[in-house]
Order: C-alpha cells, then sequence, then structure tokens
C-alpha cells in the first residue's frame, strides 16, 4: 500500500508539470512615441527619480518626504500589499501535504445481549492530507495570488505617485494664491493713495465727484477679493496638513509666505518610450489580466477528477494509560477521487465566468494603456503651452507696470484724466494678478507631466528613506 502511494506521488509530479487552462503571456504594449516631448519646453536628460527636488525647495521637500511616510493611503495601500502576500504564502503551500497533530479521546456505551459496557478509544499522532494537483488547480491559484500581490505592489507605487503630486500641486497652488494675494494688497495700498488724492483734488476744485467714487469702487472691488484668495489659500494648507496625516492647521507656521519662482529650466523627461512600464497603474493592470488568467486556469481544472490522500500515523489504544506503548503504533492511508461529473454543468458555468473575467481585465489594461498615453500627452502639451503664455504674460505685466507709472506721473501733473489713470491701474492689477497665476500653473503643470509619467520617490523594489508607519509597513516585492 505504500509503495504504490509513493507510485502515485512520482506520478503526480510528472504531471504537475501541465496545469490545466491557458499559459499566461504578457501583452505586448504599443510603441510609445510622445509628439508633445518635441517640444522646446522639454530636454532630453535623465529625469531625476525624487523629480520635486528640482525646485530646490526645502520645504516642499520636506513636505512630499513626510507625506510619502505618514499619508493614510499609503498605510492602507501597505496593508493591502501586506494582505495580498499572506494570501499568497497561503496558496503557494496548498500543492504540498498539509500535517497536524491530533488527540482524540472517546468513551461509549452501548446495549448488547451480554448487557452492555463502555468502550474506550485513544488516539494520539500526525494527521496528513495532501491533495494531488494532477491538473495544476493549486498551482493556478498561487499563480493568480501571485499576480494578485504584484498587483497590489503596483497599487502602493501609484499611491505614492499620487500622493506626491498632489503635495506639490497644492502647495504650488497655496504659493501662487499667496503672491496673488500679496499682488492685491499692494494694489489696494497704491489705490489708497490714489484714493486720498482724488480726494484732495476734489476739496480744491481740480477733481470732481465722479473721480472720488470712480476710485472708491476700484478699491472696494479689490478689497472684495482678497476674502476668496484667502479661502483658497487656506483650502491648499488644510489639504497638505491633511496630506501629512496631521489635523488642518498644523501646518500654518511652515507654510508662512514665501515666494516660489517658476521652473524656468527645460523640463528633463527621460526616455518616454518606456512610459508604460514607468506608470504603475498600467502594470498594475497587467498583473490584473495575469491573475484573472490564472483563475481561469483554476475553472478549467475542476473540470477532472481530483485526487486526495488522508493519512494517519501515531498510537491508538483502548487504554489511555498505555497509549503510547510501542504495540499501540499505528498508521492509515486514504486515498480520495472526487469528480463533479453529475455537476459539470456548474463548473462550465464557472468556467465561462472565469473567462469573461479574463476578457474584462484585458480591456481594462487596453483602457489603462490608452489613458496613460493620453494623460501623458496632455501633460506635456499643457506645460509647454503653460511655458508659452507665461513669457507672453512675463511681457505683458512689464507693459503695464511701466504704463501705469507713467499715468500716475500724468495724472499728478494734470496731464490726463482721472479715468485713463483708473484704466492703467485696472491694467496693471489684472497683468501683476495673472503673472502670479502664470508662474503657479506652470509649476503645477510641471508636476502633471512628471505624474503622467509615473514618477515616485522609489521602485516598490526600493524601501522608502527615513523612518515612520510606512516605512515600518513596507514590504519588498516579491520578484520575477
Amino acid at each position: 500500500m505504500v509503495i504504490r502511494t509513493l507510485c502515485l506521488a512520482v506520478a503526480t509530479a510528472v504531471l504537475a508539470a501541465c496545469a490545466a487552462g491557458p499559459d499566461y503571456r504578457a501583452p505586448v504594449p504599443p510603441e510609445v512615441t510622445l509628439r508633445n516631448a518635441a517640444e522646446e519646453a522639454f530636454a532630453p536628460g535623465v529625469a531625476v527619480a525624487q523629480w520635486w527636488a528640482q525646485f530646490d525647495d526645502p520645504v516642499l521637500e520636506k513636505l512630499v518626504g513626510d507625506a510619502l511616510l505618514a499619508n493614510p493611503d499609503m498605510r492602507l495601500a501597505a496593508t493591502r500589499v501586506r494582505a495580498a502576500r499572506a494570501v499568497f504564502s497561503e496558496r503557494r503551500l496548498d500543492p504540498w501535504p498539509h500535517v497536524g497533530v491530533a488527540a482524540t479521546g472517546e468513551r461509549t456505551r452501548q446495549p448488547d445481549a451480554a448487557g452492555g459496557g463502555i468502550d474506550e478509544v485513544y488516539s494520539l499522532g500526525f494527521d496528513a492530507a495532501w491533495e494531488l494537483d494532477l491538473f495544476g488547480r493549486l498551482r493556478r491559484g498561487a499563480e493568480a495570488a501571485r499576480a494578485d500581490l504584484q498587483a497590489e505592489q503596483a497599487g502602493l507605487e501609484d499611491v505614492q505617485v499620487s500622493i506626491a503630486a498632489e503635495v506639490a500641486r497644492n502647495y504650488f497652488l497655496l504659493r501662487g494664491t499667496q503672491k496673488r494675494i500679496e499682488v492685491a494688497e499692494q494694489t489696494l495700498r497704491n489705490l489708497d493713495q490714489t484714493q486720498r488724492l482724488t480726494e484732495t483734488r476734489e476739496a480744491l476744485g481740480a477733481g470732481s465727484a465722479l473721480d472720488v467714487h470712480s476710485s472708491r469702487a476700484q478699491l472696494k472691488a479689490i478689497e472684495a477679493d482678497i476674502p476668496l484668495l484667502r479661502s483658497i489659500e487656506a483650502t491648499a494648507r488644510y489639504r497638505l496638513a491633511v496630506l501629512q496625516g496631521l489635523q488642518p492647521g498644523a501646518l500654518d507656521e511652515l507654510l508662512a509666505p514665501k515666494p516660489v519662482p517658476a521652473f524656468a529650466r527645460a523640463l528633463p523627461l527621460g526616455d518616454v518610450r518606456d512610459l508604460l512600464r514607468s506608470r504603475p497603474d498600467v502594470r498594475a493592470a497587467e498583473r490584473r489580466l495575469a491573475s484573472a488568467t490564472a483563475r481561469v486556469g483554476v475553472a478549467t481544472a475542476d473540470l477532472f477528477p481530483g485526487i486526495s490522500i488522508r493519512g494517519f500515523a501515531g498510537f491508538l489504544s483502548g487504554d489511555f494509560s498505555s497509549l503510547v506503548a510501542g504495540r499501540n503504533e499505528a498508521w492509515s492511508v486514504s486515498p480520495a477521487i472526487s469528480w463533479a461529473a453529475l455537476d459539470l454543468g456548474s463548473v462550465r458555468a464557472r468556467l465561462r465566468a472565469a473567462e469573461a473575467g479574463a476578457d474584462a481585465a484585458a480591456v481594462q489594461y487596453e483602457m489603462a494603456v490608452l489613458a496613460a498615453l493620453e494623460d501623458a500627452e496632455n501633460a506635456l502639451q499643457d506645460y509647454a503651452r503653460r511655458q508659452e503664455r507665461l513669457r507672453i504674460v512675463v511681457q505683458q505685466a512689464e507693459a503695464a507696470r511701466e504704463a501705469e507709472r507713467l499715468a500716475a506721473v500724468g495724472y499728478r501733473e494734470g496731464g490726463i484724466d482721472f479715468l485713463t489713470l483708473l484704466d492703467a491701474q485696472r491694467t496693471q492689477l489684472a497683468a501683476d494678478d495673472a503673472l502670479a497665476e502664470a508662474e503657479a500653473a506652470v509649476n503645477i503643470a510641471a508636476v502633471a507631466v512628471y505624474k503622467a509619467l509615473g514618477g515616485t520617490h522609489a521602485r516598490a523594489g526600493d524601501p522608502p528613506a527615513g523612518q515612520g508607519v510606512a516605512a515600518a509597513q513596507w514590504v519588498p516585492p516579491l520578484g520575477n
């Protein structure tokens, strides 16, 4: 009996080389040629991993680094990786025998012709169960769990990309809004001087009530914009704090107003042909396709018989005190065959569902590829156009300031009327506000480019720098 069992195990090892269902082959991604990458706003140099360091802003670097360690979304993604790793560890052990320690005791009394009696049976030993993976059901299950783990690891990278980009975007929005508030407050001071001048000229008979009220209306219009700008600034500050895993307002001191120039250099992109491998969302979609394909194999294997072996080795006795005596040694081997021969309709239905799931995963992968290409092209062209607009707005602001200066001199000397001065001041304010907004927009567009290219602080194979909860929960990749 033992010899036959060993022969069956050897045959199983040979047959297990073939697994039911399709063998997964990763789809060949299309060749990537980003047309907008040829714009003058971009450079062919190698893109650095920590792309936010290019802005030379210590506050931004601290915010991104802290967020990558403490952000709740990061911690949540790390727990998903740990859960997927645990499932894979379990599935990887399924093809091997499962051995446990078993101890039982049974004491019964049954009536018989002799008046009945009490029977006792005790056992102590090892129970073993082994499913022979003849058709690869367990192996396909392990393949699916492995691909699920790798998809979650890519998902963790995707969260890293999103968090770094979200921190940088809100940071530049905050700095741009602070600059706009500064422009508005400086304009208010200038308009206040103009207001006093118009009131003085009216008192001396050289001006009119129209000039006074027009000046006041202009001043109040600017003053009314400041609360809205402060609301935008506060929202960005609160968002940055929450991205660090802190309560809103915890970073107010760190985020005090400071000038942040626009990124005026050509943006290094690296090898854009590697886009689809750099994007973690595309890699996650490919791994989900691999998992769905493996699950087709699991469903296919259910069409065939399953063979399992149960065994026991230990001691068996009717007397507990002598249970472990040598004469009470016992063992048993129980092969079993199971097959859903009369329920193949249900098995085939599950197979069709698994095949449909694999087809859906293939479509989702195609959609992820197209979305990545669209996202990259949009980000590249938007950054180039923002740089182009910034150059024009700089020239506009310089001309508007000079026009306002000349109008102010002419009005004080009586050479031009007040409405001309008012129009020049309005134009100058709009130009300075547009400049502050354009500078922030260039930086935000740069962030969008690196996010679209899948930029992140590290690949999943490298632990994050520093200490913190996310670092403690980080797990390395499984590998190929």
